[in-house]
């Protein structure tokens, strides 16, 4: 497996994640198959280009960016502040044990 398929697909899973999306949301955001977001997240497939970037876009549209690193040491990510806001309203409404009742 090469290496950039790795790390792409370990970066729409933490995108997921952080965006607090399951892969039906991807999907629907980003117009690729549920499917196919699974496959790649299992490192099952390798993505077709257009497909990389569907998923990028959505995910950056949702407020999260990843950066590649140019001389292959990985990637950083940049989360918007709205991304982080929409985390934590998520996490109030489920009644999160972190979150605590504002006063």
């Amino acid at each position: 497996m090469q290496r950039d398929v790795l790390s792409f697909a370990i970066q729409i899973k933490a995108g997921r994640a952080l965006l607090g999306w399951s892969q039906a949301e991807l999907a629907k955001r980003s117009g690729v198959a549920r499917a196919t977001v699974a496959r790649i997240e299992a490192l099952m497939m390798l993505p077709r280009l257009d497909t990389v970037g569907k998923l990028r876009q959505a995910i950056r549209e949702g407020g999260v960016l990843f950066h590649d690193d140019d001389v292959g040491n990985g990637f950083s990510i940049v989360v918007s502040s709205e991304a982080v806001d929409g985390l934590l309203a998520q996490a109030k409404g489920l009644g999160s044990l972190l979150i605590s009742p504002e006063k």
